[in-house]
């Protein structure tokens, strides 16, 4: 790398993500914000396989060093990260959800500053979501302890629908269960 670094390196941590030179785009996210600004500007690609991968690689980033990202978990982002994860996309859709549970874990200054319109996003999500969605939601209601949607969580108590989530425990899971889970939380 050069004394003096210009422009994006969006171009960069395409490469390494189409080379599957993961640990390397790793290394050069954690070190470098013109890097870690790439990998935001992937997002947008038309790929969904580079878009899964980019959030993945964020994830990864923000599991290692959260305050790598401390400037780009904004509300902005946050919101950008909501719409991923209703992509028709699994693994985006996936990759999206993990990045958006660890960002509410790691930043309760972005949950605090965005309380009101998560809690409308959440809702219209557990209403009108798809299962999968709807189980996410959930453990992100509970996370954030929003005794608000109790009344829309109590209604998928029930529900024998079985989801599968990106997180350890929770592949073929009663929706019901979550909800219950998400319950006691709440408590």
């Amino acid at each position: 790398m050069g004394f003096l670094s210009f422009g994006s390196k969006k171009d960069r941590m395409k490469k390494l993500i189409e080379e599957e030179r993961f640990d390397e785009a790793m290394r050069l996210g954690l070190k470098d914000r013109k890097a870690l600004d790439g990998l935001f500007e992937l997002l947008d690609d038309p790929n969904p396989g580079i878009v899964g991968d980019a959030l993945l690689l964020i994830t990864n980033i923000l599991r290692e060093k959260p305050s790598v990202l401390k400037g780009q978990m904004n509300p902005e982002t946050f919101r950008r990260l909501v719409s991923l994860m209703e992509s028709r996309n699994p693994y985006v859709r996936e990759n999206a959800m993990l990045l958006a549970y660890e960002a509410v874990k790691r930043f309760p200054e972005l949950v605090s500053q965005n309380r009101k319109w998560i809690i409308d996003v959440i809702s219209r999500g557990l209403r009108e979501g798809s299962k999968d969605q709807k189980g996410f939601l959930l453990i992100v209601a509970g996370e954030l302890g929003l005794s608000e949607l109790r009344p829309l969580i109590e209604e998928l108590v029930n529900v024998e629908d079985k989801v599968v989530l990106p997180f350890e425990g929770k592949k073929w899971v009663k929706l019901g269960d979550i909800a219950k889970e998400t319950l006691e939380r709440l408590a």
